[in-house]
C-alpha cells in the first residue's frame, strides 16, 4: 500500500546524499534499495528539498534551467512547477478494474497512466445473497432419511438443460407466458414426477448442463454477446429462488439414493451465476455426506464402472471435439471403460450423434421460448429425462416426462 513521504522523511534522503556522495553509499547508510532510495530522492527534488527554494503549495518541481556566462557561473536560472500529485488511487466502492492505458517514452518508460473501472454488478449482490440465503438455514440442510431399497449397480443420471430460471416472456408475443413463477413450478413438478418413476439407483448424479439462469447479473444481457434478455425481477431475487429451487430438488434425490453429486456448468447465459450457485450449495450441504457438490468447470467426467461419461454447456465446445477431448483428458478411464458418452445442452433440443465410440448427445430445456428465440423461429420439444446406467451393462433404462405444448396444458 502506497504511504505518502512526509518532507521530514525526504529532508534526511536528501542530506544522506550529501553526506555519503553517491547514491549507493546513501541507500546503503539508510539501510534500503537503490530503487526506493532513487524514488525518495526524486520526490525530494521535486519538493524543492534539492534546491530552488520555495515550491509553491501544492505544487512540485517539474524542471529546472540554467543560463551560464563565460567562466562559467549561473547567472539566471529558471524553475517550472506543477501541481503535486494526487493521492495513491484507491479503488472506488463499487467498482471493479475494467483496464489500464499507459504513455511509455521512448525508452519504455510510463509517463503517464489511465485507469478505467466499471460497476460491479455480480460480487455485491453474490455476497448479498449468499448471506440472506443461509440466514434462513444457518448453513445446515435437513438430513433426509436414507432409502431402503435400493440397486447397488445402478446410477441415475438427470441431465437438465438450459431452464433459464428468470426469463420472462409474454404470451401474445411469444405464444406461451414464462416468469420466475411458472418456471420454478414446472421444473420443480416435472422433476418431482421423474425422480418419482425413476429406478431404484443407489447414486444419483444431477447434471445442470448449463443456462441454469437466463441472466448473469442485474445488467441482464448476455456476458460476451451482450444481448438484452428479458428478465422477472431483480436480480437477487432470481438467484435465491434458483438456489431453493436447486435444493428442493437435491433433496428429492436424497429420497431416492443413497449418494447424490451435483455438476453445475456454467452456462454462456450465466459463467458467473453458475459459480455463485454451486458454492451456495455446498456450503448449504456442507455436513451432509450423502451429498457431493463438483467444482463448477466448464468440463466434468465421471466414470461408473463400465462407461466414461462427460458433459459440457456446448457454446465452446462442438460434438466432435467432445469426443476428442474425452479420449485426450481421460486417457487411463477411457482404456479401461467400453462405454463412452458426452451430454450438452445450450441447442435447446434433443439431438444424438456418434464420434468414434462416443454417444454425444444434446438435451430439451423445458423452458418455453424467450422473443429472441421465438422470433427467430426456434420450434422444439420439450422434455425432462432420467438415464440409468448400469455398472457393467452401460446404459440400462430410460425415461421421460415431456411437456406438452402451450396450447395443450390444462389451465
Amino acid at each position: 500500500m502506497s504511504v505518502e513521504l512526509t518532507d521530514d522523511q525526504l529532508r534526511r534522503v536528501a542530506e544522506a546524499k550529501t553526506a555519503h556522495g553517491s547514491e549507493r553509499a546513501a541507500a546503503r547508510a539508510l539501510e534500503m534499495s537503490r530503487t526506493t532510495y532513487r524514488y525518495q530522492i526524486k520526490r525530494a527534488a521535486e519538493r524543492g528539498l534539492l534546491g530552488f527554494k520555495p515550491v509553491l503549495p501544492g505544487y512540485e518541481l517539474k524542471r529546472s534551467s540554467a543560463q551560464f556566462d563565460k567562466a562559467g557561473k549561473v547567472e539566471k536560472e529558471w524553475v517550472t512547477q506543477h501541481k503535486a500529485s494526487g493521492p495513491a488511487f484507491k479503488m472506488p466502492a463499487g467498482q471493479i478494474l475494467k483496464g489500464v492505458s499507459a504513455f511509455i517514452d521512448g525508452e519504455g518508460h510510463i509517463r503517464h497512466q489511465w485507469i478505467k473501472t466499471k460497476n460491479d454488478s455480480v460480487t455485491p449482490d453474490l455476497v448479498e445473497a449468499l448471506k440472506t440465503e443461509f440466514a434462513a438455514y444457518k448453513g445446515r440442510a435437513r438430513l433426509v432419511p436414507v432409502p431402503r431399497r435400493i440397486e447397488r449397480d445402478l446410477l441415475n443420471v438427470y441431465p437438465i438443460a438450459d431452464p433459464h430460471i428468470g426469463m420472462l416472456a409474454w404470451r401474445p408475443q411469444t405464444g406461451a407466458d414464462n416468469d420466475l413463477k411458472i418456471m420454478s413450478g414446472r421444473l420443480l413438478a416435472t422433476a418431482t414426477r421423474l425422480v418419482s418413476e425413476a429406478p431404484r439407483a443407489r447414486q444419483g448424479l444431477i447434471v445442470n448442463l448449463g443456462d441454469w439462469y437466463h441472466a448473469n447479473d442485474q445488467r441482464n444481457v448476455t456476458p460476451r454477446s451482450q444481448h438484452q434478455l428479458d428478465v422477472d425481477g431483480r436480480w437477487f431475487k432470481v438467484l435465491r429462488a434458483g438456489v431453493q429451487l436447486f435444493i428442493r430438488i437435491i433433496d428429492l434425490a436424497l429420497a431416492k439414493h443413497e449418494r447424490v453429486e451435483v455438476v453445475n456448468i456454467p452456462g454462456n447465459h450465466d459463467p458467473e451465476a453458475a459459480c455463485a450457485l454451486a458454492l451456495a450449495l455446498s456450503c448449504f450441504y456442507a455436513r451432509n455426506k450423502r451429498v457431493t457438490i463438483a467444482f463448477p468447470a466448464d468440463i466434468y467426467y465421471r466414470q461408473f464402472g463400465n462407461t466414461l461419461l462427460g458433459a459440457a454447456h456446448g457454446d465452446k465446445l462442438p460434438p466432435a471435439r467432445m469426443a476428442m477431448a474425452m479420449a485426450t483428458d481421460q486417457r487411463k478411464a477411457w482404456g479401461d471403460t467400453a462405454y463412452h458418452w458426452f451430454m450438452y445442452g445450450h441447442i435447446h433440443k434433443d439431438k444424438a450423434d456418434t464420434h468414434g465410440d462416443v454417444r454425444v448427445e444434446s438435451f430439451s430445456t423445458i423452458a418455453d421460448k424467450d422473443n429472441h428465440a421465438f422470433a427467430g423461429g426456434w420450434r422444439n420439444a420439450q422434455a425432462l429425462r432420467v438415464i440409468t446406467l448400469h455398472k457393467r451393462e452401460g446404459e440400462k433404462d430410460r425415461r421421460t416426462i415431456n411437456i406438452p405444448p402451450p396450447e395443450m396444458r390444462a389451465a
